[in-house]
């Protein structure tokens, strides 16, 4: 019998439904066609070494480079409509053979269960699948890259598309995915955890550097040596504003410079940043507002940034810094000790579709495919622990049998 509510539905989207006389079957022809984006080099996420490909705004295009890559049968796409008036289109994918049973339900479970009018991005899908937590953080990894995406199947993750944005989702994450780069594993392990360490290095100084700053320049001035503490003074001696609201004004005119070089047309966006990071920190410093240590300060702390390599952790971080800045402006090094007290606790009880968000980090033990730093390429033997997939090993333990 055919089935007219489907039939109907079919001809809504611009298909075509071809009737044979005699025959009680109708057949659903996709024939629409219609412009769109071909395949081009990944804007956001830099690659130097991988391939120059990254998604599109068509998901079956997106999901023909994901099996491009990933060149199995066990490769499972499917199919999930979400929203009731725009009914977009979302592939959830996994390998049937490798990843856990029960993430695979939980996510199809969150996603079947979303009663809204529309969906139109996979940022927006993001935020109605993940769950709550205090601190913001993302607990979704979302990439344009398709070997990003094949790598984190192939280690037991489920990837999620969804019809008209060019990013994929990417299921559990951990605070090391934020910190990695796919580019990682093309480099030689030293370079690699070189790079690790670096990345490291930036988190912290992005998140408790201006903090630091103020907690012992207000407080802790033995700590300094008394040369550099009467340079500082000595710079401060014309300066009308406290050092709370100095390094305030110029946190916030950094973050109007990097969102004004974002948003106007791409040619004129390097111009923005020199003009507003030489000109004025310049014409700051002359006109005696800020003092010329407080710019160097806000100027490494805004370098740091840039080395995050997730967009949304790295927003993540930058937010949460002024919260250590004024706990260090209120207590010094008990309120900055407190508040990283508090916000790692917090981070620690974060989860990310039930995996502790701080796995591989805390507690410091040794578990197998967990660790931030890569161990020698023919030592990645286990895939991550935390994520249960059906086959524990990738490779064998000695995988490079030529040598025997």
């Amino acid at each position: 019998m055919i089935n007219l509510l489907l039939l109907s539905q079919a001809l809504i989207h611009g298909n075509c439904a071809l009737f044979i006389d005699t025959i009680s079957v109708a057949f659903d022809i996709e024939v629409k066609g219609f412009k769109q984006r071909s395949v081009e080099k990944p804007a956001n996420e830099v690659v130097v070494k991988g391939p120059h490909e990254a998604f599109v705004e068509n998901i079956r295009v997106n999901t023909s480079l994901l099996r491009r890559i990933v060149n199995c049968e066990d490769l499972v796409i499917e199919n999930i409509e979400v929203g009731e008036v725009t009914e977009t289109k979302c592939a959830i994918c996994y390998l049937a053979d490798i990843t856990n049973d029960d993430l695979v339900a939980e996510i199809k479970y969150r996603i079947n269960n979303l009663s809204i009018d529309s969906l139109l991005s996979s940022g927006q899908l993001e935020q109605l699948i993940s769950d709550t937590n205090s601190l913001n953080v993302p607990q979704v990894l979302a990439t344009e890259r398709p070997d990003k995406s094949a790598s984190y199947l192939l280690n037991g993750r489920v990837v999620v598309l969804v019809n008209g944005s060019p990013y994929a989702l990417i299921m559990p994450a951990v605070l090391n995915d934020f910190l990695s780069s796919p580019d990682d594993k093309n480099e030689k392990p030293l370079f690699a955890n070189f790079l690790k360490f670096i990345r490291g290095l930036a988190t912290f100084l992005t998140l408790l550097l201006p903090g630091l700053y103020i907690a012992i320049t207000s407080f802790h001035q033995e700590l300094l040596p008394t040369e550099l503490l009467f340079s500082i003074l000595a710079s401060r001696e014309n300066v009308p504003f406290p050092s709370f609201v100095e390094i305030f004004l110029l946190e916030i005119s950094f973050e109007l410079i990097r969102e004004a070089g974002l948003r106007v047309p791409s040619p004129l966006g390097p111009t923005i940043g020199i003009v507003g990071a030489l000109v004025l920190g310049q014409a700051a410093v002359s006109a005696g507002v800020v003092s010329p240590i407080l710019v160097i300060v806000v100027a490494i702390t805004g370098i740091s940034s840039f080395a995050i390599p997730d967009y949304s952790f790295g927003l993540h971080i930058r937010i949460t810094r002024f919260v250590f800045i004024f706990l260090g402006y209120l207590c010094g090094f008990l309120g900055i000790a407190l508040g990283l007290f508090v916000y790692l606790s917090m981070m620690a009880g974060t989860t990310s579709f039930g995996v502790p968000y701080m796995t591989g980090v805390s507690p410091f033990e040794k578990i197998k495919g967990n660790t931030y730093l890569l161990p020698p390429i023919w030592k990645r033997e286990y895939r991550a622990t935390f994520l249960r997939s059906k086959k524990e090993k990738k490779q064998d333990n000695i995988s490079m049998k030529w040598r025997n």
